[in-house]
């Protein structure tokens, strides 16, 4: 019986990985039943290749036919063994030895399916067919990973199969063959999520039928690549192993991060997904190395895929966002060979336009933490510098960080209530300088400008 399982499997840090593939299950008896039948005999346990439940018939490997018997119990004393070579309604008789409820048949020959009439009708019969398993092994020649596969995509494999077919006859004559089951193995590489790297394992997949019509997953890493089989070899203690030879890897598996490492403060909202200039980035990518080898990191305007503002060569870049629009960057990954390329990472990056507004008054010392200092409202600024001169040109206070202000003091103390003058110029994500200049009114209480003047 064939069951879809999970193969359990380690890396060689000891952590598991688990795979789905066919394996196989057999009933793994010296005498088994099917139906009313025992299969016995032959220098190893039978094995229980294929159950047709459609055509009721199983087949049976054994390994080596000395000894083997086929046995048949049921309730009636007088049982009538039969075989075919082709078809069931071509049946002859067969001899058989009884005792009690139980029949057999001693030395069943290879090429026919047997089986135990009851009444005259062989549709309403179960068969079984016997193989002798010796003499059908696997044999591949030449084995090589083949070159008609994308390398990049899956590999597959390719060489001469002189391996003869397991046949068997239905009852209805059709000739049908058991599907062998073979097991590749290679190294890769898997990518931990959790340590953010790629650590070696041994892949080991399960074939099923022709292993040259079967496509593997590529390896991230070079590795000899081996077949053994098949499964029902390894049952009889037979299997062997065959090499492809080293295989150079091509295959790509690209892992990439960004993170924000400066961007513009603002005491203007920004909307969803926006960054404020300027903004710098950092975009790491992570490849299965020593395969990965040329890194390009491209940064373009969304609208102008074909005009990139800067391209990078190595496997880290940083870049500094400070104009206003819809931006793209890509990453492209190729294998040092430059058979393949992975271009799957793609980030999105939308930097807001510039605002600034200044306000006309501001009133130190009253209300602490309201309106008590004087500051711009902003976004997306790139640069600044600012300035406050008094009525006759004497400048008071400079700045150049927009998050910070003046404090409507000059020299330690507050300054008296009046108009000043200011002078800001800065540059926004158009790429221009621009300049800004003004009154701003100081307001203060009389209380607190006369506890001024008196200090």
């Amino acid at each position: 019986m064939l069951y879809f399982c999970e193969l359990i499997l380690h890396d060689m840090q000891g952590k598991t990985i688990r795979k789905l593939v066919w394996l196989l299950v057999c009933c793994l008896w010296t005498g088994a039943t099917f139906a009313q039948y025992q299969v016995a005999g032959g220098v190893k346990p039978p094995l229980l290749a294929a159950d047709n439940t459609l055509h009721r018939i199983q087949v049976w490997l054994v390994y080596g036919m000395e000894g083997v018997t086929i046995s048949y119990t049921s309730a009636s004393t007088s049982h009538q063994w039969y075989r075919y070579r082709l078809r069931a309604l071509d049946y002859e008789p067969v001899a058989s030895t009884q005792q009690g409820a139980t029949s057999e048949v001693s030395r069943p020959e290879e090429g026919y399916g047997y089986f135990v009439m009851e009444g005259d009708n062989p549709a309403m019969a179960h068969f079984v067919w016997v193989i002798d398993y010796s003499r059908y092994p696997v044999n591949f020649q030449g084995l090589r990973v083949a070159e008609t596969a994308d390398p990049c995509e899956a590999l597959r494999l390719d060489g001469v199969n002189e391996t003869p077919p397991l046949v068997y006859r239905t009852p209805v004559g059709d000739a049908t063959a058991v599907e062998r089951y073979y097991e590749v193995s290679y190294m890769t590489q898997v990518w931990r999520e959790q340590a953010r790297q790629f650590v070696p394992v041994l892949l080991i997949d399960t074939l099923r039928g022709n292993p040259f019509n079967a496509s593997m997953q590529p390896p991230l890493t070079d590795t000899e690549i081996q077949l053994t089989g098949d499964l029902f070899a390894r049952y009889f203690g037979t299997e062997e192993t065959f090499s492809a030879g080293q295989y150079q890897a091509v295959a790509l598996e690209v892992h990439a991060d960004t993170l924000v490492l400066s961007s513009s403060q603002s005491n203007i909202a920004a909307g969803d997904n926006e960054l404020l200039a300027p903004a710098t980035i950092r975009f790491t990518a992570q490849a299965n190395a020593p395969v990965a080898s040329l890194y390009i990191w491209q940064v373009y305007r969304t609208q102008e895929p074909d005009n990139p503002l800067v391209r990078f060569t190595e496997a880290e870049m940083e870049y500094t966002f400070d104009r206003v629009g819809e931006f793209t960057v890509k990453l492209e990954v190729s294998d040092r060979s430059g058979q393949c390329v992975n271009a799957e990472n793609t980030y999105q990056v939308s930097i807001t336009e510039t605002q600034l507004l200044v306000p006309n008054a501001f009133t130190p010392e009253g209300s602490p933490g309201v309106n008590d200092v004087f500051k711009v409202s902003y976004k997306s600024v790139v640069r600044f510098r600012g300035w406050i001169f008094n009525r006759w040109g004497a400048e008071l206070f400079r700045w150049e960080d927009p998050s910070k202000g003046w404090d409507g003091k000059y020299r330690g103390k507050y300054v008296p209530s009046g108009a000043y003058f200011y002078i800001i110029e800065y540059t926004g994500t158009d790429g221009k300088a621009h300049r800004k200049s003004g009154d701003v009114n100081v307001i203060r209480s009389s209380k607190t400008q006369n506890k001024t003047e008196t200090e």
